[in-house]
């Protein structure tokens, strides 16, 4: 299976205002809010994370239990624009891990409330599964702070991305 020529292009109006960020915690932290006290490296509750498989047109979303439900339809809509972007397109479980907890931990040191994460289709990946949307959705609902994620509006990405709520 390949990408044909029409996906590339939306592929690339979608993400064309987008530029990465580099993983220096110096460069995005700001020195105007004080750090919360949650952090990625905090005990994380397993029973709440999703373990089904995923495909690679599959729509995915989560929403901390106990949390007002409009917030994720608001979230699925594309009405919390995002504040900051991190693209793991590309990278592997190993890579992507510690460039996520970086960038979530600098947001919340910044105070951002709704953030973009593009990981990718998993076109390239083995089997055409995508390994880093199902890390994913493992891993956020294992993080503290975060309170909602869903598939990206087309215009984000689509099922290449994930609108991600912080508390």
């Amino acid at each position: 299976m390949s990408i044909d020529d029409e996906d590339k292009v939306l592929f690339r109006n979608a993400v064309s205002g987008i530029r990465k960020i580099q993983n220096d915690p110096r460069q995005h932290r700001s020195i105007n809010n004080p750090p919360r006290t949650n952090t990625p490296d905090q005990k994380m509750d397993s029973t709440d994370a999703p373990t089904d498989p995923l495909t690679i047109g599959d729509t995915i979303r989560y929403l901390r239990p106990g949390r007002d439900p409009r917030l994720l339809k608001k979230l699925q809509q594309g009405k919390i624009p995002p504040q900051a972007t991190l693209d793991l397109h590309g990278c592997t479980r190993a890579e992507a891990r510690p460039m996520l907890d970086a960038f979530l931990h600098d947001c919340q040191n910044d105070r951002l409330s709704s953030v973009l994460i593009i990981h990718g289709k998993g076109w390239r990946s083995e089997g055409f599964k995508p390994v880093l949307k199902a890390a994913l959705n493992q891993w956020l609902p294992r993080i503290p702070y975060v309170v909602a994620f869903c598939s990206a509006k087309t215009s984000h990405g689509g099922n290449g991305a994930l609108y991600v709520l912080l508390d």
